[in-house]
């Protein structure tokens, strides 16, 4: 009795159209981070809700703007228009001409609806657009434009229009299968204007490599690198159009469009990844054999430049702000509800979102929850100028998501523009906003130079008046001599300390280091001498090998924010130095390996000390860069980046040098060993991994083995 009662509980507790899937956006270093459902599915309309009969592989929705519904029902030829609330109001299937002859749709694949209520249909199959008025009448067909403009496009073309966009001018811009010229543009009444934005073709480093050295036959065997095609198009409150490609020689992080009139690309790409669905090759949110990209293949623009785009590989509706910052992901692949199993088109409704799925023959649609609605109405309220109701809406966005940096960055933005940098660089530092948290800082500093550097000023002369006031009455000499008295006594006084083993190693060290300081200024005399008058030691190599591990490892972990984009909390500090001091130990092993082959008159020991002694240039650059790092913006950066460059060439080349130095080799021959060093460490460390791959794998089947026997006894 208890179980049944805990089961009816239960039920009202989940809804019975609870969402399937996983939803999630992507952090600073790309993981997949859990966040609440900002969409639920309400309702699945087939076309027996509608009353139509089943929809067979429909292709495309649109919402026209009188809110009346075009659902294109593909494999039945006809064109369907519902209410809002997907109430039949007419079905386009058969429609008379001009001269009175009945005419069908042919596979049609795509529909836009103007402001005047006029539908054009791409009738694919039958290769034309048709034009119907705000009544449903007949006005005319769009015909092939190659067919009057035959010089502008390829001879292997063919018109088979597949999406239509029509902006407020009344330019028609239209897709058509298998031209890569990119958009048709239209006037409405079929007369060709041009091409439009034609996607860059992206060629790889190989396929470009490859293509220099094959010879004539084998360029014409390879595979062409064309041009994708559109696989949609959506126009926003401005005119511009927003589009989707999908495969194709094209850079991934250039899938979705946004085209200027003058066809370029201008969408902002400024969140933590490019607007391009999924970022990983291979899924991790579902556990399933899903791989690749993402296969966008429609695009909705909706309020104040917010976009979704529909991946149909993984079913899935990525949202995007209009600086290309993931908002929020859902759906999924599947038989559940809220999953697809080819999904085909999406569509705004209201605040609902429509999503037609091909292969179920159905469409979902989805409402936006609390968590959705917030982030929007943040978003509106900072593009109305109201940044303090912006940032008390993304307080409440945290409270269903602590982890939503987006959020985080826009209480940053909020308190920036109302003046207050200190805390928009708190806000922005836990939402990882780099670009931001530098915008505030240097408004910060700014700020502060002005308040305090006058009085920073004063002191500074004031410090400078009392040292030149002390030089002109012999204070500072007496000082001095005071000094020198004081410092004779102490020495006498601890002769005892003075003949102290352990002290006098030391100070040999301590002397021996500051001879770098002459090695990287003087390196050809400096390496020399370390080599035969014994000016270094293996003491001394080691503290500066370790010296510039740790120079390394403080860089790596105290690099200012706005330059560092490591994880602090995923830093192994042993890792990082070890990845300094073991590629420096095989250096040496096979170096000395290769030279004692050809005629080298370093020994394994000179080798050690000169390469050590080589790294000064790190000890001595990292950290005065690293603490600079901390006081300057991102477009001070570069100067950052200089000084590390400028670190690691100096340490490289003397590490170059001074293998020729001790070797006593010449300047071709010392190019030749360093390459054939190089060449050798990358095959120990690959015979390195092997080993290990390979124990590990015989200590699993030992442990299989094992537990096979023991099950079997």
């Amino acid at each position: 009795m208890g179980s049944l009662v805990f089961l009816i509980l239960m039920s009202f507790y989940f809804p019975a159209d609870a969402a399937m899937y996983k939803s999630y956006v992507f952090d600073a270093w790309g993981r997949a981070v859990p966040t609440p459902e900002p969409y639920e599915p309400v309702r699945i309309i087939y076309g027996s809700d509608i009353g139509v009969g089943e929809l067979i592989g429909p292709e495309d929705l649109f919402v026209a703007p009188d809110n009346t519904l075009y659902i294109v029902d593909t494999r039945n030829n006809r064109i369907v228009r519902t209410t809002s609330n997907f109430e039949l109001l007419e079905v386009y299937a058969e429609f008379e001409r001009a001269d009175g002859t009945k005419d069908r749709f042919n596979n049609p694949l795509g529909v836009f609806v103007t402001d005047e209520g006029h539908m054009f249909v791409a009738d694919t199959n039958n290769g034309r657009i048709v034009r119907f008025d705000e009544n449903g009448r007949f006005m005319m067909t769009i015909e092939a434009p190659e067919k009057t403009y035959p010089e502008a496009f390829p001879a292997y073309f063919q018109f088979r229009p597949t999406k239509i966009a029509i902006d407020q001018v009344g330019r028609l811009y239209v897709t058509s299968a298998g031209l890569y010229e990119g958009l048709i543009e239209l006037d409405l009444n079929g007369n060709f204007r041009t091409f439009m934005g034609a996607p860059p073709v992206y060629v790889g480093i190989w396929d470009y490599f490859w293509g220099r050295i094959a010879t004539d036959e084998q360029r014409q065997r390879r595979q062409l690198n064309l041009p994708t095609e559109y696989s949609s198009m959506d126009l926003d409150a401005r005119g511009f159009i927003y589009t989707t490609v999908s495969g194709g020689d094209i850079d991934v992080t250039e899938v979705v469009r946004q085209l200027s009139p003058a066809g370029k690309d201008i969408l902002k790409r400024d969140g933590f990844w490019p607007p391009m669905g999924d970022i990983n090759v291979f899924d991790e949110m579902l556990l399933s054999e899903v791989t690749g990209y993402s296969l966008l293949v429609d695009i909705i623009c909706r309020e104040n430049g917010i976009y979704s785009v529909l991946d149909q590989r993984r079913g899935r509706i990525f949202t995007y702000d209009n600086h290309g910052n993931l908002l929020y992901v859902f759906g999924g692949l599947g038989q559940g509800t809220g999953l697809f199993v080819r999904a085909v088109a999406i569509e705004q409704l209201g605040d609902q979102l429509l999503v037609l799925d091909s292969r179920n023959n159905s469409i979902t649609v989805f409402e936006p929850t609390k968590y959705a609605q917030l982030i929007h109405q943040a978003i509106d309220e900072y593009e109305q100028g109201r940044y303090e109701d912006s940032a008390a809406l993304w307080f409440e966005v945290m409270k269903y998501n602590a982890n939503y940096e987006l959020a985080y960055s826009g209480v940053g933005d909020a308190y920036l523009r109302q003046g207050d940098y200190e805390q928009a660089m708190l806000y922005y530092r836990l939402g990882n906003d780099r670009p931001g948290y530098s915008d505030a800082f240097y408004r910060y500093r700014r700020e502060l130079m002005n308040e305090y550097f006058g009085t920073f000023m004063n002191w500074v002369l004031v410090i400078a008046a009392v040292i030149f006031a002390a030089a002109k009455r012999q204070w500072i000499p007496r000082a001095k001599a005071k000094y020198r008295t004081s410092q004779l006594a102490a020495a006498l006084a601890s002769e005892r300390v003075q003949q102290n083993r352990v002290y006098a190693a030391v100070k040999g060290t301590l002397s021996k280091m500051r001879y770098a300081l002459h090695v990287i200024f003087h390196p050809f005399d400096g390496f020399w001498d370390l080599k035969y008058d014994n000016r270094g030691s293996f003491a001394a190599a080691t503290v500066i090998l370790l010296m510039a591990a740790l120079s390394f490892v403080f860089m790596r972990q105290y690099t200012g924010f706005v330059l560092n984009y490591n994880r602090i909390e995923d830093l192994n500090i042993f890792v990082e130095a070890v990845s300094i001091i073991i590629p420096f130990l095989l250096w040496c092993v096979v170096n000395w390996g290769l030279t004692t082959l050809m005629d080298g008159k370093g020994r394994m020991i000179d080798i050690y000390i000169a390469g050590a002694y080589a790294l000064t240039p790190m000890v001595l650059i990292f950290i005065p860069a690293t603490i600079f790092s901390n006081y300057i913006t991102v477009d001070e950066g570069t100067f950052y980046y200089l000084l590390v460059t400028i670190g690691t060439v100096w340490s490289l080349s003397l590490l170059f040098l001074g293998a020729g130095v001790i070797h006593e080799y010449g300047f071709g021959k010392t190019i030749f060993t360093t390459a054939a060093t190089i060449v050798g460490i990358g095959i120990v460390l690959f015979v390195g991994l092997l080993f290990f791959d390979v124990i590990d794998r015989m200590s699993l089947f030992i442990q299989d083995l094992y537990t096979e026997i023991a099950l079997r006894l």
